[in-house]
């Protein structure tokens, strides 16, 4: 019987696999699909506000009201005002000097929208864009929006359906979306389409060797306990036991059982003079495992078991950090928070069952993650809790649709986390900079200030405003690292500035 059930899984493994690679594609397909709607859901009714301004166009009230579609879009890097097909000025570049006519014809999304797909932009013409306009007014999309964690060895690209184009929109070297040439994506023209049923995109789904040798391992093990069952009930058990233990739920408990977790710290610099690292934010990062943070996060968070993530981190931080706080009163270190362990206070009782005796407060700092604002009335009180204690509260990615002011003016928070996409790449002259409108909000809510993102040594002089207390985070002080390399950076700083 055993000798039978081999054979039979022996012939019907290749199938086995095609259809366990095929569900991975639609899956992926599928996501992708959902957030091109979602992302051009969210441009139609940014459009259909800006296009009902009852300003002239272009005045100070209308920049103005410009510029708060930008702030509380999660897509947008920019807003411009039209008259018929011809812009006028927009958020970043302020009034033109003359309108600007474009030089082609955008393509038809929707009856009220239209977009050019790969537009050079006017504050860096070597540089392409996906402009989406409406009526009255045109958006600048954020290709990061499009971004969605594919599985080990499945690639994406987004194109526009019945309008080829060279350029599509697909992950960069470094995982980011980028405009990349379509002939030089393997296995692009062999991809699984998948379309959009509200706007002509599609995005297309590679399969690379590595996706095929995945799923012929897992169809392997399917077929290899079934064969070892020999029975149709056995089987089935079987296929439970791997969906039990390929589960990302169940490999997320495992990491954390066999310490394939780690702890990566950004240091977070206080500008000035002698610009010193004040503090850090704690990133989780999974050794060898096969989702990225914002994909595992997210399922602990739906499976129940952020209670457990969180636990890790909090332990590894006073593990790592104890004898840099005992040395630096003064430094913080920042973990993530989700709204659920702020609703039910499990997030309480992890900091003060790990808490160390004699340690103040202040050294752990709560970010606010993005999914964590859904639920502000039951989350308030908890961090007004942590606050009490001296834990300092951040609100994090400022500037991606959320965090508006109307929502940060009730929440109790010491600093505010700015989002990259506030943050120019280059000085402007032209009084169209965010920073002074940022600056405004913090004072009026009494909170500092974080922005993230910093890369170039341009962006840090933006920054370093005189009269003003604005710290910095991004890859020009530093990327993720070990708690040696931190403390190291730390040492390295000369005296009086550490």
């Amino acid at each position: 019987m055993l000798v039978v059930s081999a054979g039979l899984a022996l012939a019907v493994w290749p199938q086995v696999t095609k259809i366990v690679l095929a569900r991975s594609v639609a899956a992926l397909g599928m996501q992708v699909v959902q957030q091109i709607d979602v992302v051009f859901d969210s441009a139609a009714r940014t459009l259909a506000d800006v296009d009902a301004s009852p300003y002239a166009a272009c005045s100070p009230q209308d920049r103005r009201l410009l510029r708060s579609a930008s702030v509380q879009s999660k897509y947008i890097k920019d807003v411009g005002r039209l008259s018929g097909p011809d812009l006028l000025c927009t958020t970043m570049l302020g009034v033109l000097p003359r309108p600007f006519a474009p030089k082609r014809q955008p393509f038809r999304l929707t009856d009220a929208m239209s977009a050019f797909w790969t537009v050079p932009l006017l504050s860096s013409p070597d540089t392409l864009g996906l402009v989406v306009a409406g009526g009255r007014a045109n958006l600048l999309m954020d290709l990061d929006a499009f971004r969605v964690p594919p599985p080990p060895g499945l690639h994406y690209v987004i194109e526009l359906k019945d309008h080829p184009a060279a350029l599509v929109i697909g992950l960069d070297k470094r995982g980011v979306p980028a405009y990349v040439d379509a002939g030089q994506v393997p296995g692009f023209r062999d991809g699984k389409p998948f379309c959009s049923a509200r706007v002509p995109l599609c995005t297309v789904v590679v399969v690379t060797p590595q996706a095929l040798a995945n799923a012929r391992r897992r169809a392997g093990w399917l077929l290899g306990i079934a064969a070892g069952a020999a029975g149709c009930c056995l089987g089935l058990g079987a296929w439970v036991l791997h969906r039990r233990w390929a589960a990302l739920p169940a490999q997320i408990r495992r990491a954390l059982a066999n310490g394939q977790f780690v702890l990566r710290y950004q240091p977070i610099v206080a500008l000035g003079a002698s610009s010193r690292i004040v503090s850090a934010e704690a990133l989780i990062r999974w050794t060898g495992g096969p989702a990225a943070p914002d994909v595992f996060i997210a399922e602990a968070e739906r499976a129940g078991m952020i209670v457990d993530v969180t636990a890790f981190v909090v332990r590894t931080v006073l593990r790592e950090m104890r004898v840099l706080f005992d040395s630096r009163p003064d430094f913080c270190v920042t973990i993530n928070a989700s709204a659920p362990e702020l609703r039910d206070g499990s997030l309480m009782a992890t900091l003060n069952g790990c808490w160390p005796a004699g340690l103040p407060r202040r050294h752990v700092g709560v970010e606010l993650t993005e999914r964590s604002t859904v639920e502000l009335p039951e989350i308030v009180p908890a961090l007004r809790q942590l606050r009490e204690l001296g834990h300092p509260v951040y609100i994090d990615d400022f500037g991606t649709g959320y965090s508006s002011l109307s929502l940060l003016q009730h929440l109790p928070i010491d600093y505010i986390k700015v989002d990259r996409s506030l943050l120019p790449v280059a000085p402007q002259h032209d009084g169209t900079s965010f920073i002074p409108e940022i600056l405004a909000i913090a004072r009026r809510l009494g909170a500092g200030l974080v922005f993230e993102g910093v890369e170039t040594r341009e962006q840090a002089d933006m920054l370093d405003i005189p009269g003003q207390s604005i710290r910095a985070q991004g890859w020009y002080f530093g990327r993720p690292d070990t708690v040696e390399a931190l403390r190291h950076a730390i040492a390295a700083q000369s005296p009086g500035t550490g």
